[in-house]
């Protein structure tokens, strides 16, 4: 490990905040490269050249301090890591004062030494993971075994259930975002084989799940996303939610990825109608083939064949609402009033309306079904 200014300066700040004594640290070559003495930064200290030199501590008495280049008086200690002397610690002031925790300023430095190295090794991992998970997400590795083989490397667990869930900041920037997700670690039951960061304009969190289950991890995910979203808005934080199919198998990942973006792309556009932020794949319905039909090819349905001028019949919003209670409560008429708080006969007034306005029968399954994707054409095309 390489002494730099930034790492040494930290040091420096944090042993003094403690300490209350001026600290220098000098590099392998004797250069002080940070200092609470901002002056003699990047100047040469012999008495720490001399330390690395010789491999033991030196301490300097104020009288002695004419003799050496660039030094005051004090103690100056080699700084070792992994067995190797990387730099100087030196403590100024009086020898008789700063000597008897001088051993202890050392260790402490190569204590936040090691720390360092720690956080950089984790972030490194943490960075090569997510490289992976990118690549697995873009579908770029055809070969399972080299999946597989990477997967072992990296120490990532290949036979479990996986769920992407993508969340879109509306005007929160990605970065500040994946902060405060990552923030919710612990709150979220975020575990190792979990992955969290940003792919463009989404924040991908990537949940492996324990349960063999499938339906236990269809639950689960739905779950956990709305944990985060309740816990995001407490920090006035109001993003769209995309979820995708957990699958089992690294191999299947992007397929739960392409899910997740369909997903947030379908409720994103329906989001006035459904007041949600939160879109599961599992959950689309029939608004789940909306995306793949062509908008012209929806118009020419929908007024050569279906001949219904949507504008003119589903501006008033409880024609459309009647349509989808009366699928929901499988075209009973006394379960739909209900639903609707209504009375039946208001039911079936409004029902005998929207067959002179369409010229299809409501009470008849065929044609509930045309005006039922009439209606969500109507609202997606919005």
């Amino acid at each position: 490990m390489k002494l730099n200014y930034e790492l040494a300066q930290k040091i420096v700040d944090k042993t003094m905040d403690v300490l209350g004594k001026n600290i220098n640290i000098m590099n392998n070559q004797g250069i002080i490269i940070a200092s609470g003495d901002s002056e003699r930064i990047n100047t040469f200290h012999e008495v720490a050249f001399n330390v690395i030199k010789e491999k033991k501590p030196i301490k300097i008495m104020k009288q002695e301090t004419y003799l050496y280049k660039g030094v005051k008086s004090g103690i100056n200690l080699p700084i070792y890591f992994h067995g190797n002397i990387i730099g100087v610690v030196g403590i100024t002031g009086e020898v008789s004062e700063v000597s008897s925790y001088g051993e202890l300023v050392k260790n402490f430095v190569e204590l936040m030494l090691q720390q360092e190295f720690l956080n950089k090794q984790i972030e490194l991992e943490n960075r090569t993971r997510e490289n992976f998970y990118q690549q697995l997400l873009s579908n770029s590795i055809e070969d399972k075994e080299v999946i597989k083989d990477r997967a072992e490397l990296l120490k990532i667990k290949t036979g479990i259930y996986r769920g992407v869930i993508l969340v879109k900041p509306t005007i929160d920037n990605c970065k500040t975002l994946t902060n405060k997700i990552l923030m919710l670690y612990d709150y979220l039951d975020f575990k190792e084989d979990d992955c969290v960061f940003i792919r463009g304009e989404f924040i991908v969190i990537i949940k492996a799940f324990k349960s063999d289950d499938a339906d236990s991890v269809n639950s689960l995910i739905l779950e956990i996303a709305k944990s985060l979203e309740k816990e995001l808005v407490k920090r006035n934080y109001k993003p769209f939610f995309g979820i995708g199919q957990p699958l089992k198998g690294l191999e299947k990942l992007y397929l739960s990825y392409q899910s997740a973006k369909y997903a947030l792309k379908v409720g994103e556009k329906l989001s006035y109608v459904y007041k949600n932020r939160i879109y599961y794949i599992n959950q689309l319905n029939y608004d789940f083939f909306l995306p793949l039909i062509d908008k012209n090819i929806m118009s020419y349905y929908i007024k050569h064949l279906a001949n219904i001028n949507l504008n003119e019949i589903f501006s008033e919003k409880e024609i459309g609402h009647t349509i989808e209670a009366l699928i929901e409560n499988d075209l009973n008429i006394s379960k739909t009033a209900k639903k609707l708080f209504i009375h039946r006969n208001t039911l079936l007034y409004r029902l005998d309306r929207i067959k002179k306005m369409t010229g299809l029968n409501p009470k008849k399954a065929k044609d509930l079904f045309i005006l039922l994707w009439a209606y969500h054409i109507y609202l997606y095309l919005k």
